[in-house]
């Protein structure tokens, strides 16, 4: 997903202050959602950034204005998305900033939430992912990422499937034997009879897990062990 496409998302209703061709053309890598003045250490590579702008004040003075900019800029962040909710509309001042340090610059409605945006995001890196010709099919970069930490620290299945999913909102999402037998679940997601799964992730995969489906119901996610079906309800 490239910068240019959160434009076209007409639910969105995101509007360009500031951003060339050649930035908007940028793939995104990720999302963080951030109000620090310094936010450099938390940031990735390719990240789009979302601020509420709490940071900032009229009399602030341009070097706050410029030191969030700037960490942006030093972290490889590709657009900073501002909400408009805080002042009313975002400063002119960051306006400028933005585009002396070349980061693209789109404003957000007091209307549209930042985890609308989160999602969108996701969900469009999870169905590019989806259609690539691989045998198996893997998360975004940043979430595999964190995931791999997650596992270094001991963390259990049931952390590790809503660590997954938290970009989505943690939906209710279940991780099953073949036979059925819930492994992990969401804490969002209710208790699921072993038979009524089992019955369910077969219709669903057939003999081999298949891609995420768009109709309602069950997702099927595939795993390196193809006994095990992790699933989440649309």
């Amino acid at each position: 997903m490239h910068v240019e496409h959160l434009l076209r998302l007409d639910r969105l209703d995101l509007a360009l202050l500031w951003g060339e061709r050649t930035l908007l053309g940028q793939e995104i890598s990720g999302v963080t959602a951030t109000d620090l003045e310094d936010p450099a250490r938390f940031l990735q590579p390719g990240e789009i950034v979302l601020s509420g702008l709490v940071w900032w004040s009229p009399d602030g003075g341009r070097d706050k204005t410029d030191r969030f900019v700037s960490a942006l800029r030093a972290a490889g962040a590709v657009a900073l998305l501002a909400g408009e909710e805080t002042h009313g509309e975002v400063p002119g001042e960051l306006v400028e900033t933005c585009r002396r340090h070349r980061i693209a610059l789109l404003a957000v409605p007091a209307h549209t939430s930042f985890r609308a945006i989160t999602e969108a995001v996701y969900l469009r890196q999870w169905g590019e992912l989806s259609r690539r010709p691989t045998d198996h099919y893997a998360l975004p970069e940043n979430v595999r990422g964190e995931l791999g930490r997650e596992l270094e620290r001991g963390a259990s299945a049931a952390d590790l499937l809503d660590r997954a999913f938290a970009h989505l909102g943690t939906p209710p999402c279940y991780l099953l034997t073949g036979s059925g037998r819930t492994v992990a679940r969401t804490a969002a997601a209710p208790e699921l009879p072993a038979r009524q799964a089992a019955k369910r992730a077969v219709r669903r995969c057939g003999s081999r897990p298949t891609p995420p489906s768009s109709t309602p119901g069950i997702s099927i996610c595939r795993t390196r062990d193809r006994r095990h079906r992790a699933f989440c309800r649309r």
